[in-house]
């Protein structure tokens, strides 16, 4: 799994995250973690969400994020319920 610190703040008019141009991603390799078979987990303080990283010809790198599973984490293995709601 990959943890990616984003601002959940920080969207376009699609929904997704805006990361390339925030300053602490200056050094993250967006293609090697758009290519990995990775999950990925954009982070915001205490608040997550799966998704992945695709490249905007405009945007630069941005999150696809599944806003369904925001907050929820995925239990393994598969006998165990999928999605957990994280107590808070």
């Amino acid at each position: 799994m990959i943890a990616i610190e984003a601002d959940f703040n920080h969207l376009d008019g699609e929904g997704r995250l805006l990361l390339a141009d925030l300053a602490i991603h200056e050094a993250t390799p967006f293609a090697e973690i758009a290519q990995s078979a990775d999950r990925i987990l954009f982070v915001d303080g205490g608040e997550f969400v799966e998704g992945r990283i695709v490249e905007d010809e405009r945007r630069g790198w941005v999150g696809e994020a599944d806003w369904n599973t925001q907050d929820t984490l995925r239990a393994y293995p598969a006998d165990r319920p999928v999605l957990t709601p994280v107590a808070g």
